[in-house]
């Protein structure tokens, strides 16, 4: 092709035809500056959709952390929601609760939920590489910076006072439920607390400096409560932007696997997770052939309790975040089949 443009440009220079060869060579140009653009064009065209591609492969990642943060962020207003109505029936009425039970509602006064959690949103965000020229890109990363603000600075409240207290009257914390794991304490044993600690805190909770620290916590977890419901509105927010901007997105489940007393036991006897396969990836399905025995099961993410799904029924139903742990009323060779998009799962027993 070459050659040809310059045998044409030599015949024109031959015949003294130099106005021609002007006009030829300028329009030369111009087809190969139209070439050079048309091919900076799809440069540009094929950078652009692999950023685009990088950035929305982080959003994925971070409506799925957000959605971990929203999860916890509930269940921390719940906590607290629950330890204001508990402080409001200790100061008000505390003859209504029963004196066996009064040492658990105190100890629960006295836990410290969430303190460990550690929002991965964060780390996400991080890598979210965007286009300052995108109005839309700028615009979700500002509401997305705010969150970040916020999730990284939860607020905490010290509860070493209360503790404190429960340990200058000798009152042991309550026996942990190890075969529940998600249920907390063992409150059935009556021969746990004695009348005389029983006396003790019934005194102590009638006190002029008891009362005065349960008003103070009062205080400090209704104003810890508000602030979580606002980060929680916020993480609900920038889903929803997300989604607005990218309505393809979806939660990502990593490292699915399933524990229980059917198959090793529980973290309390050092069990691990049973991997799951993920045998389709866009709707989230995992499953698993497994020999099970009588007891419980429940599913969960990367070995962590951060994510789990239970419910009570069986072989089938609909799992829930923290739900009781499944029941497996019959030994045997089971498929197990969890779909995430929906929380459907279902153990159908194999013939052996």
């Amino acid at each position: 092709m070459i050659k040809f443009f310059r045998r044409i440009r030599q015949h024109l220079l031959v015949d003294n035809k130099f106005s021609k060869y002007l006009l030829y060579a300028v329009g030369e140009i111009v087809l190969i500056m139209i070439g050079i653009f048309m091919a900076l064009q799809l440069q540009n065209w094929n950078e652009n959709k692999r950023r685009e591609n990088e950035f929305k492969s982080v959003l994925d990642q971070l409506y799925s952390t957000i959605s971990y943060d929203i999860k916890f962020l509930e269940e921390l207003h719940k906590n607290y929601t629950d330890k204001l109505e508990l402080i409001t029936i200790i100061l008000e009425t505390p003859d209504s609760i029963p004196s066996q039970r009064l040492p658990y509602p105190l100890h629960y006064l006295a836990q410290s939920p969430g303190h460990q959690y550690k929002s991965e949103t964060i780390f996400h965000a991080n890598n979210l590489k965007y286009n300052p020229s995108h109005r839309e890109q700028n615009e979700l990363i500002k509401e997305i910076n705010n969150y970040i603000i916020n999730i990284s600075e939860i607020q905490k409240v010290d509860f070493n006072h209360i503790k404190s207290r429960l340990n200058q009257l000798n009152i042991p914390h309550p026996k942990i439920d190890h075969t529940k794991i998600m249920s907390g304490w063992i409150d059935s044993d009556s021969t746990y607390y004695d009348a005389e600690d029983v006396s003790n805190l019934y005194k102590e909770i009638r006190s002029k400096s008891f009362r005065t620290m349960l008003r103070n916590l009062y205080t400090d977890f209704a104003y810890i409560r508000g602030s979580f419901f606002t980060i929680l509105s916020n993480g609900k927010s920038i889903m929803q932007l997300i989604k607005t901007y990218y309505p393809e997105v979806k939660i990502l489940y990593m490292n699915v696997g399933i524990i229980g007393t059917s198959i090793n036991g529980y973290d309390d006897v050092g069990a691990k997770s049973t991997p799951m396969i993920q045998t389709d990836v866009e709707n989230s399905i995992w499953e698993i052939d497994l020999y099970l025995k009588e007891g419980t099961v429940k599913f969960r993410c990367r070995d962590s309790w951060a994510q789990n799904w239970g419910s009570n029924d069986f072989p089938k139903g609909i799992g829930y975040q923290d739900g009781p742990n499944i029941p497996v009323n019959e030994a045997g060779m089971y498929h197990v089949t969890l779909n995430l998009s929906s929380n459907y799962y279902e153990f159908t027993k194999k013939e052996e």
